[in-house]
């Protein structure tokens, strides 16, 4: 059984390498059948070979012939692959990489604050925080770059983020939005320095508001985040009563503003008047503004002043109420010879602004009586009104009425407080004569004359008769000029030495020119304004010598003796007190004019030991 079964195991072999051979004689004379592999990466692509669909990849062909053949895979999403495949009997597969068309990802946005929309491309796709957003990339072909995604992340009253994402971007850290415009409530108090309560009107950037405690809304915009926030001007005040206090309200700071106010207690105010000013090429007749502090309160510290009250009652400047009056300020004044009245200039302006002066005349005693025009008229300057108490009734002032461009000597009678007559002109040459006074009508009326023309002249003491008769120009320079005692004249020039207005006087002849203060620390002031009381005995002037309670130097009033003993000081108040005058029939009553209370009134009160 051996051998047969050998035998036949000899046969099959025999049978199978005849077979081989077979085979491979075939394969040389007739080509290779073998199928071979078709796969795609992914798998899952369809296949075409020689323009022949074959399935879906993995799968395997049968190629007939050594020709090139053409083999293209199509899978979806992804770009087709396509080559000539050129058979080969050592290659026993097909295959190809296929490139994706698209890319995607996922992303968490967060931004700071939260709940802003996001946009991808111009689509909305959500707000944040937003967890695991898809974000797809594309191309055009298989080699060129993905194309990026704008997303923008935006909210109302921030400014828009854009971020740019790509296919290397892993992550996206947190947006912070930066505020563009924002809506707030302000809360404004205003406080006495005690921290009283106060209702102050709020200005905001110029403009009123409202009054404290106030809720201010405002609202903060800018363009751009690299721009500033706005800024507002904040002031608090009380018109007339307190200062205002300023802030400024800043992005950066809270919302609660309280201010303490302080009080008003010194305002700045303006006397003007017209005056003669020296100019390189003449003297010029013009209004001149005089700047001064008044202290609001108007109590009088010094013990030798008592019964002190106010004349007239113009307001305050700085009060809206003063917006109504045309009046600017009283310039001059005079007593009336039985002291009930004060005669007094006020400047005045017109709808556009010009300046003017008219004569008035009011009761001595009581500060709301009524007040009556004695001239009129919007064109020219009625001013330094001057009358004697001999008997005549005579009112001289100096005015512009006749020319325009500069002023003369008037004279007018006053008979009742009223005018009576017609107005007589007692100058009347090229000079400019200004300051009128006098003593005695039956003498003559003293003033001052300037040349017109003469380069940096200087006003020369003059005088004239009462019907216009004899002008006589003496030869002393004087800035000012009083005539009340009929005995001497006082002027005010300046001290050569010390180049500081001192106050002289001379016989109403013009002799035996004579210093009134000789006080060495008074001849270094500026000492003006001589009064000389109805007796000759004793003069009151002006002087800012004494400093008040802040140590400022300012006018004030003082007395001395007719001989330059006994000074003393009367006010000390700390305001511009300036122009006394003495009652020509009360002992011891001065009348002024001072800006205490803020504004240039007309004052009178009573010395404690008396004097006339």
């Amino acid at each position: 059984m051996m051998p047969a079964l050998c035998s036949a195991r000899s046969t099959r072999h025999q049978i199978a390498a005849v077979a081989g051979l077979a085979a491979v004689v075939i394969a040389l004379l007739g080509g290779c059948a073998t199928p071979l592999q078709v796969t795609s990466n992914p798998p899952g692509a369809t296949a075409f070979v020689n323009n022949q669909n074959i399935g879906v990849t993995p799968t395997q062909v049968t190629l007939d012939g050594k020709k090139p053949v053409p083999v293209e895979f199509r899978l979806e999403g992804y770009f087709p692959e396509s080559f000539v495949y050129q058979p080969d009997p050592n290659q026993h597969a097909i295959s190809a990489r296929l490139e994706p068309k698209t890319l995607s990802k996922t992303y968490d946005i967060n931004s700071s604050p939260d709940g802003a929309a996001l946009t991808l491309e111009g689509r909305p796709v959500g707000t944040t925080p937003a967890s695991g957003l898809p974000v797809t990339y594309t191309r055009e072909n298989k080699t060129s770059a993905w194309q990026e995604q704008t997303l923008v992340v935006s909210k109302p009253n921030y400014q828009s983020e854009k971020v740019v994402l790509d296919s290397a971007t892993a992550s996206v850290p947190k947006i912070e939005l930066a505020l563009l415009r924002e809506e707030r409530v302000y809360t404004i108090a205003a406080t006495t320095a005690d921290g009283a309560e106060l209702n102050a009107d709020v200005t905001l950037n110029g403009t009123v508001v409202g009054q404290t405690p106030l809720k201010l809304p405002i609202t903060f915009h800018r363009p751009n985040k690299s721009a500033a926030w706005p800024r507002f001007n904040l002031s608090v005040e009380i018109p007339a009563k307190y200062k205002p206090a300023v802030t400024v309200i800043d992005f950066a700071y809270g919302t609660a503003i309280a201010l303490k106010l302080q009080a008003i207690t010194e305002i700045a105010t303006t006397l003007t008047c017209p005056a003669l000013i020296m100019t390189p090429t003449g003297v010029v007749f013009k209004a001149q503004q005089n700047t001064a502090l008044g202290i609001l309160s108007t109590r009088e510290s010094a013990e030798i002043v008592t019964d002190l009250k106010p004349v007239t009652n113009f307001g305050r400047k700085d009060q809206k109420e003063a917006a109504a009056t045309r009046a600017e300020s009283i310039n001059s004044f005079c007593v009336t010879p039985d002291g009930q009245h004060v005669i007094f200039g006020l400047t005045e302006h017109d709808e556009q602004g010009s300046l003017y002066s008219n004569l008035f005349i009011k009761q001595a005693d009581d500060a709301a009586s009524g007040v009556a025009r004695l001239t009129q008229g919007s064109r020219y300057w009625d001013t330094l009104p001057d009358i004697a108490n001999d008997g005549s009734n005579y009112l001289v002032f100096a005015s512009n009425r006749s020319d325009r461009n500069k002023p003369d000597i008037f004279r007018v009678s006053l008979v009742d407080n009223r005018l009576s007559g017609g107005i007589s002109r007692l100058t009347n040459d090229t000079r400019f004569n200004f300051a009128p006074t006098y003593g005695d009508s039956n003498r003559q009326l003293f003033y001052l004359s300037t040349e017109p023309n003469f380069p940096l002249a200087e006003s020369q003491v003059s005088n004239i008769r009462f019907d216009g008769s004899l002008p006589t120009q003496l030869p002393i320079s004087a800035s000012e000029i009083n005539n009340t005692f009929a005995e001497k004249v006082f002027f005010v020039k300046l001290d050569e030495d010390t180049r500081q207005k001192q106050i002289f006087s001379i016989t109403a002849d013009g002799k035996l020119e004579t210093a009134l203060i000789n006080q060495e620390d008074f001849r270094k002031s500026n000492c003006f304004n001589p009064a000389v009381s109805p007796d000759g005995a004793r003069v009151l002037f002006v002087s800012d010598h004494g400093v008040d309670e802040q140590g400022r130097h300012n006018n004030d009033i003082y007395l001395i003796n007719a001989d330059g003993t006994n000074l003393q000081r009367l006010t000390q108040n700390g305001s511009d007190d300036i122009m006394p005058a003495w009652s020509p029939s009360e002992e011891g009553v001065i009348f002024f004019l001072s800006n205490r209370g803020g504004a240039y009134n007309i004052w009178r009160l009573k010395l404690s030991g008396g004097s006339k």
